[in-house]
């Protein structure tokens, strides 16, 4: 007598211990033997459970590949039958559609819209169709083209997986390229085009006479005294000469066009000059990105005619954004070949943000020798390639679903975020938006591309999350580390200080790297870190202007003993050996790559708590202390909106109650070793007598 066990599949249990057995399916015994059935047992020799469910789990995998390699070996579907398939429903598909808007009447711009709000969800569907593997959508469409076609189509065969998926795959496509169409997008010139062309290209070139050109004299410049233009083949030449020749042959409507252009001259040629020439032509991706950013670096915003530039202004976005214009701009110029913007078509562009979902993070088109398309596919290959040996790793090691799904999911390659694709069609759109301004294009070509806040939104919902946390719970593992454990080399180590300073007093990394010792200030008795605008500073916003006092803990570690000491020594900045980066002139670049490489190198490494998580803990910690709002955003440096405070406090809150808030807050610090042994607050008395003997 057997009993099967309902924990394992293909697993029951005799008398002799436990058996695997498994019944051989009906597409293999077609094969073999087509009247019978068969089953496989082989004992396992066992009677613990565990072993022999790690066994049945090897059984059972050998078996779906044996199973796999004979059913491979036939195929009840042909290939010629399949493509013929996919041929024929990707041709009615287009056909279709086709027919259908050469008889459609005339629409208003409302039904167009909607009908291409239509097609749009009509793509997303069939995306996530592959998505999900759900081949049900293509069932209908296959057996209409099949019974179109004459072919009898097996549902039940093997095969039809394949084929239901590769039809989800045309039918997309099919319905991208509608969609194009419906627009005017194609990809060729008509056939009737193609005609015209060839019997353009056996006519005779006509030869039109030179006409003898006359510069303007300066008395001629006294009614037009903005320009100098040279007469070129005047129209009723260029009718007359049409006129002419227009019984043998044709003249382009663009050489009419530019007989009746006057074209600009320099004082000293007849002919436009070559940098004229240049300049009339509508520039490439990289030429007006270039442009864009040396405008918007000078202080300009709109690029209006009468506009005054701001030169601090200026000054301020080349510092922190011309970088990242740059790198949209160099990443959009690799995907559509620095084409000229009045020559990149809907098609083009279409293409290049779908790419650009797939170009993994770490691609960086100013140094890459791939193109973001070889970037994308490369990283896709490997991704699969590494799901497939850590898949069959994990099943040869009996790994349970979950672990599996968990460790596919961890090798994922990280591609670029919602927020970074957003930000990179916000910049080419302010691109184009200047090249239109300039003259060079009569709409802006990402009008219809940037997505909505309706679609962002909905990205974004569908992303993983990776939003910044509080370093609450974790402060332990850091405060453990070398830098707060060791005696330091250098007393006013910024790696040291300022996570401390950002956790006890929120304040912003360049805020914290970029202060001078005249900024830490004891005012009514209270030290205080006072933020402002000074030479070589810079603040985020006006709100950013505040005075913050010094937390307690921060006087017991020994902050204003080191104040107190820099100022002996003559050093005029908190941290006198920090350099600018070279690209954004900021502190904080630098130092925020030597506080990454320290977490990694001390096992604390988490992206999601990086410098800025100092400043949320200290934002987080506050409202559970339940500080008052207003005093809050004063401490963070937020913009105020209520006009009860704007308007009849101006002046803000006072020191000593800002102090209480600060200090509300309770951290420990017992295990840190502070750098200069223990230290008194003494030193504030220290600094204060230290400044007064100098101004008296």
């Amino acid at each position: 007598m057997r009993r099967r066990s309902t924990a394992q599949s293909h697993l029951e249990y005799r008398l002799s211990g436990y058996h695997w057995r498994r019944r051989c399916p009906t597409r293999v015994m077609k094969i073999w033997t087509p009247s019978t059935k068969l089953s496989l047992i082989f004992p396992l020799r066992s009677h613990v459970l565990p072993e022999a469910k790690a066994l049945a789990q090897k059984l059972t995998l050998l078996s779906d590949i044996a199973f796999a390699g004979v059913t491979e070996r036939t195929m009840a579907i042909a290939p010629d039958i399949i493509d013929r398939l996919l041929v024929g429903l990707c041709r009615f598909l287009i056909e279709a559609a086709d027919a259908l808007r050469e008889r459609a009447p005339m629409r208003s711009a409302d039904v167009a819209a909607y009908e291409f709000a239509c097609a749009n969800a009509a793509v997303e569907t069939l995306r996530q169709a592959i998505a999900t593997r759900d081949r049900d959508i293509a069932r209908n469409p296959l057996r209409q083209v099949a019974k179109h076609l004459g072919i009898a189509l097996d549902e039940a065969d093997a095969d039809w997986q394949r084929l239901a998926f590769r039809a989800l795959r045309v039918m997309l496509d099919a319905e991208q390229e509608n969609f194009r169409r419906d627009q005017g997008d194609f990809d060729g010139p008509c056939p009737a085009l193609k005609a015209a062309r060839s019997l353009i290209d056996e006519t005779v070139d006509v030869f039109i006479k030179p006409v003898a050109k006359h510069v303007l004299t300066t008395t001629d410049t006294a009614s037009s005294p903005a320009t100098v233009f040279t007469e070129t083949i005047s129209a009723p030449y260029v009718a007359e000469t049409f006129a002419e020749t227009s019984t043998n042959t044709s003249v382009p409507p663009k050489a009419v066009e530019m007989a009746n252009t006057p074209q600009p001259i320099g004082t000293t040629s007849e002919c436009p000059s070559e940098k004229d020439q240049i300049k009339t032509t509508c520039p490439r991706i990289m030429e007006g990105a270039n442009e864009y950013i040396e405008q918007r670096s000078l202080g300009y915003i709109d690029f209006n005619p009468f506009e005054q530039f701001n030169a601090k202004s200026g000054e301020s976005w080349a510092k922190n954004s011309a970088p990242n214009v740059l790198s949209t701009a160099r990443l959009l110029s690799r995907m559509c070949a620095d084409k000229q913007f009045d020559q990149i078509s809907d098609r083009e562009l279409m293409s290049a943000f779908e790419l650009i979902t797939r170009v993994p993070r770490s691609y960086q088109a100013k140094t890459s020798k791939k193109t973001p398309k070889e970037a994308a596919d490369e990283a896709d290959a490997t991704e699969k390639h590494n799901a497939r040996v850590k898949h069959a790793q994990l099943e040869k090691d009996c790994a349970s679903p979950g672990r599996i799904e968990y460790e596919l999911l961890k090798i994922r390659i990280p591609r670029l975020r919602v927020n970074t694709i957003y930000r990179h069609m916000q910049d080419f759109q302010r691109i184009c938006e200047f090249i239109k301004k300039r003259g060079h294009l009569s709409s802006s070509i990402m009008e219809n591309h940037i997505w909505s806040s309706r679609e962002l939104t909905r990205r974004l919902i569908l992303e993983e999350h990776n939003e910044r946390l509080t370093w609450c719970g974790k402060l332990n593992g850091l405060f453990r580390s070398l830098i707060f454990q060791d005696e330091l080399e250098d007393k006013g180590d910024p790696l040291f200080w300022a996570p401390l300073i950002a956790l006890h007093m929120g304040l912003r990394s360049e805020e914290i790297l970029q202060l001078y010792l005249s900024d830490i200030q004891v005012i009514d008795d209270i030290p205080c870190i006072v933020l402002r605008q000074g030479p070589g500073q810079s603040l985020k916003s006006e709100a950013s202007h505040r005075t913050v006092p010094i937390h307690d803990n921060l006087i017991k570690l020994g902050f204003m003993h080191l104040v107190a000491t820099l100022e002996r020594a003559g050093e005029p900045r908190l941290f006198p050996w920090l350099k600018r980066s070279e690209s954004k002139k900021t502190y904080t670049e630098n130092f925020s790559k030597r506080f990454t490489k320290y977490r990694k190198d001390n096992k604390i490494y988490d992206p999601q708590r990086d410098f800025h998580s100092f400043r949320t803990t200290f934002n987080s910690l506050l409202i559970e202390m339940r500080c008052n709002d207003t005093e809050r955003r004063a401490l963070m440096g937020h913009v105020e909106h209520d006009v009860g405070i704007t308007n009849y406090n101006p002046g803000g809150f006072s020191n000593s109650i800002q102090l209480e808030n600060v200090n509300s807050i309770s951290i420990d610090i017992s295990i840190i070793r502070p750098p200069f042994g223990d230290v008194q607050s003494a030193n504030v008395t220290e600094l204060f007598s230290h400044r007064t003997k100098n101004t008296a």
